[in-house]
């Protein structure tokens, strides 16, 4: 039995995309089963070669066409009508030139004379390509953008049919590039590259809110073009489009047969390729906009389209299906270093910047996109769009999985001020909630309750202070102490989630200056996290150093210490990257240790290099750097360069004034060591002046007893 015709189609179109010394490749894998089909494809090749031109040059009957010539057989059923060509008039619009070609369709610039003087793009069937599957696409890609009305979107401006009946339709004229080349023509930044995703993630969305899926979304079939220096994409050919609702998109049949594949390989959902009897939906273009989103970070599709192209059809099915990709940070850091460091000159900035900033977030926005199973990509485009908004605002996204540390990092640097609150309104709050809390947990599955006291404690216990007003501590301290002997048996086996709410204990009891029972609960958070995660888990490390640092820091027992911080610092190093955020935090815990212990050259090598780091990634003004340029000048006083201290510290003083926290501990410490600094300059004066200043104020904020 003959495979169905539309085969020969898809492989014909295909075929097309390819150069041809890659074609012979492509038929090997994709016809091996079928000798006769690969001649019908090599056939419809070569009248597309030969024949068409020759039929475009030399018209029916006339002197330059051999007597009696005949076509052959295998291309019986293609039109023999001549393609059209420039200078030619489909009814009021003159084509001036050919500006693009697809599988099936050709698209001329051409000028429309009537009712108005412009220029348009007019899409035509291609010769031979006129058979009812196709004009039932065309059709449908007509019906499709006519539903359209969206700035990003190419408006549809007529339709009808040529003299000899194949179909075309006329749309606006984008006068742009792929948007992949724009944006390294412009040297766009990752930022500008986000902001243009966005908008092609709004078009869709906007798209299958009209009930329609573009299932073909990739660089060609998005131009962007600058608009009054603006750069602004446009999405093209909706000639893959499928309707998602009931709607009907044309008159005549269409339907995907079980052989055939629709779309480009290295941008296809595992859906497509499966070919099963789910249908696709909207997430398939989800899946593309990952691709996309991923190419436009790293230069590169997740899967290769030459190799999926040269494997075959079923080797190309289980590609897409099953092979997982690399996240986008991991693609750049094992690119050869002359490639790496043209992507990263497209982007403007350093390959090694470039790979950190991929690092974290933005893989997980690309991944969450590009799973395997739709379910546990993002619902709608929208949704899409708002998790890289998260990401350009430094909120968290939707598709990191949330931890506190990570929540507390993004809620410092959006409200540093929120973190100062405290005192007996929290406290009374958060006895108010601990009943509905009970019940919560009673209610939901185990991994729900376990999620929501996490992150209740979080919201609630994360904002006490010691320091805070009469009486508060008290409240606080007394929920944790009712609270702490349930939590094992009521988040008995899940040792994850018992221990996300260990560690919020932990560090509220640290807070509040029970420090015991602060490392009791730190160190059953960490050994939880180790026996659930790995001991190299992202969490199990952050746990790890909370108790690195409650024993350095708060319990004073630095040679313990001192080997901890070293321990996290090593581990972060070798899971995350030495300058990974979290890694540049341990690896400042353990060079105050070092100046502790006297060895300061060392200590302030780090620090200044940490400082480095932080400026150059973060930001001058930001804590962490402000914080990196504090302890560098504490450093500098144990050596006693006391100057340099003083304008180290005088730095970071001003730092805090900007971002308010003056009025809080880090910044009456910088006081404090600020007036050490003049002092040993022998200026007690001055230092004494600063700390009359500052006391009555850190008594009013602090309290006297601190």
């Amino acid at each position: 039995m003959s495979p169905p015709p539309n085969r020969e189609v898809t492989l014909f179109s295909a075929a097309l995309e390819l150069a041809a010394g890659q074609r012979d490749a492509y038929l090997n894998n994709a016809c091996a089963d079928d000798p006769g089909l690969r001649l019908r494809v090599e056939a419809l090749l070569r009248v597309h070669d030969e024949a068409i031109p020759f039929l475009e040059n030399a018209a029916p009957g006339s002197q330059d066409s051999p007597a009696g010539a005949k076509v052959p057989d295998a291309t019986a059923g293609l039109s023999r009508t001549p393609a059209e060509k420039t200078g030619d008039r489909i009814r009021h619009y003159k084509l001036l030139q050919q500006i693009g070609e697809g599988g099936c369709g050709v698209v001329y610039m051409a000028e429309q004379e009537e009712p108005v003087r412009r220029r348009v793009a007019i899409k035509v069937i291609k010769l031979g390509m006129d058979t009812k599957q196709v004009i039932a696409r065309f059709e449908a890609e007509r019906q499709a953008l006519a539903l359209m009305d969206h700035p990003n979107i190419a408006k549809v401006l007529d339709a009808g049919a040529t003299e000899t009946g194949r179909p075309y339709f006329v749309m606006e004229l984008v006068r742009g590039v792929k948007i992949t080349d724009y944006c390294d023509e412009n040297s766009l930044s990752t930022v500008e590259r986000l902001k243009l995703f966005m908008q092609v993630c709004q078009a869709i969305q906007h798209a299958h809110q009209k009930g329609v899926i573009h299932r073909d979304i990739k660089p060609s079939n998005i131009l962007v073009a600058d608009h009054d220096g603006v750069p602004v994409p446009k999405v093209i050919d909706f000639g893959v489009a499928k309707a998602t609702t009931g709607q009907r998109l044309t008159d005549k049949t269409l339907f995907t047969a079980f052989e055939q594949f629709i779309g480009t390989p290295a941008y296809m959902s595992p859906e497509q390729a499966k070919l099963s009897g789910l249908d696709v939906d909207t997430r398939t273009d989800i899946y593309a906009l990952g691709v996309l989103l991923y190419e436009l970070l790293t230069g590169k599709t997740p899967l290769d389209q030459k190799e999926l192209l040269a494997a075959g059809l079923e080797e190309m099915r289980r590609t897409i299906c099953e092979k997982e990709p690399v996240r986008p940070s991991t693609r750049l850091s094992t690119m050869l270093e002359g490639e790496l460091t043209t992507t990263a000159k497209h982007r403007r900035i350093e390959p090694p910047k470039l790979v950190h900033l991929l690092r974290g977030d933005l893989d997980w926005v690309v991944m969450k996109a590009l799973e395997k199973d739709r379910a546990r990509r993002y619902e709608t485009a929208n949704v899409l769009a708002r998790d890289v908004q998260h990401y350009l605002a430094d909120e968290p996204v939707v598709a990191r999985p949330p931890s506190n540390l990570y929540r507390l990092q993004k809620m410092a640097r959006r409200n540093k001020l929120a973190f100062a609150a405290a005192g007996a309104v929290a406290a009374a709050v958060i006895i108010g909630l601990a009943a509905s809390t009970w019940l919560y947990l009673k209610e939901r599955s185990a991994l729900q309750r376990a999620a929501a006291v996490s992150e209740l404690l979080y919201q609630l216990l994360g904002t006490a202070n010691r320091d805070g007003l009469k009486g508060s501590d008290y409240s606080v301290r007394q929920l944790l102490d009712d609270f702490s002997p349930s939590v094992t048996n009521q988040l008995a086996g899940l040792p994850d989630a018992e221990a996300s709410v260990r560690e919020t204990m932990g560090w509220t009891y640290f807070r509040l200056g029970d420090l015991a029972k602060a490392e009791s609960s730190l160190r059953q958070a960490f050994a939880l996290r180790r026996s659930a995660l790995g001991p190299k888990h992202p969490d199990t490390l952050q746990t790890q150093h909370l108790v690195a640092f409650l024993v350095f820091n708060g319990l004073r027992r630095r040679e313990e210490g001192e080997k901890l911080a070293y321990e996290i610092w090593q581990d972060r190093k070798q899971a995350l990257g030495a300058e990974q955020e979290d890694t540049l935090t341990s690896q400042e815990l353990y060079a105050q240790a070092l100046c502790e212990k006297g060895d300061i050259q060392q200590a302030e090598a780090m620090q200044r290099r940490i400082h480095q780091l932080r400026q150059r990634d973060l930001g001058p003004d930001h804590t962490a750097t402000l914080f990196a340029l504090g302890n560098l000048g504490g450093t500098l006083g144990a050596r006693g360069a006391w100057p340099d201290a003083e304008k180290c510290i005088q730095q970071t003083l001003k730092g805090l004034q900007r971002a308010g926290f003056a009025d809080q501990e880090d910044g009456f410490i910088c006081v404090k060591q600020l007036a050490i600094a003049r002092l040993m300059q022998d200026d007690p004066t001055n230092a004494a002046t600063l700390m009359e200043e500052a006391l009555p104020r850190a008594r009013a904020k602090l309290g006297p007893d601190h």
